[in-house]
């Protein structure tokens, strides 16, 4: 019998120890979230007046400035509006056109069938772009062929076929005069001339 008053007083003397930390922890939190409240109230961080003038300054920063006493730029005070940008070169938005003289004509991939096809070159940009194509136009022309050549003769029932193929001629010349020029400027591929046999 007095072994079991032992044990249980061992037991209460382990959970006791337990009580008193948790209580401790709560009076920690309790005055460090009173010490914040005080802090704010004390600044004027929770009146209603700061949280006030700090929307009104917001919503119309030049009626705070006068208030205080600041000049205002009348510039300023005008509502923003959509501005229209100006353009710089209204001739560097021409679209400029370059049609290969040649046609260019491969074997399909895996295919007896070949595709012959005349290209024309689209650009918004000036005439260095269609002077670039011109002066790389063998490289170009290699890298169109490679375009064409690779192409599955499966993909000739395709809806967009030809939106396709253009698209991927479209990245290859860019690619060609990207290398040599440090800038493509082509946007489209069109064809003039397409033919299958």
């Amino acid at each position: 019998m007095a072994d079991d008053k032992s044990s249980s007083s061992d037991d209460v003397k382990k959970k006791l120890p337990i009580i008193p930390i948790i209580i401790g922890i709560l009076v920690i939190l309790v005055v460090a979230v009173g010490a914040v409240f005080a802090t704010l109230m004390l600044t004027g961080g929770m009146s209603d007046d700061a949280l006030e003038a700090e929307l009104a300054e917001l919503e119309n920063p030049d009626a705070v400035s006068q208030a205080a006493g600041e000049p205002v730029d009348p510039a300023a005070a005008e509502p923003l509006a959509p501005q229209l940008m100006v353009t710089p070169s209204p001739s560097r938005l021409a679209t400029l056109y370059y049609e290969m003289q040649r046609p260019l004509t491969a074997n399909l991939s895996g295919s007896r069938r070949v595709m012959q096809v005349t290209v024309a070159i689209m650009t918004h940009y000036d005439q260095m772009v269609v002077d670039n194509i011109v002066k790389h136009e063998l490289a170009i022309r290699s890298a169109l062929l490679t375009v064409l050549a690779n192409t599955p003769e499966e993909n000739l029932t395709r809806e967009n076929f030809r939106l396709e193929i253009g698209e991927e001629m479209r990245i290859s010349i860019n690619a060609v005069l990207e290398q040599f020029e440090d800038f493509g400027g082509v946007e489209s591929v069109y064809f003039t001339e397409f033919l299958i046999q």
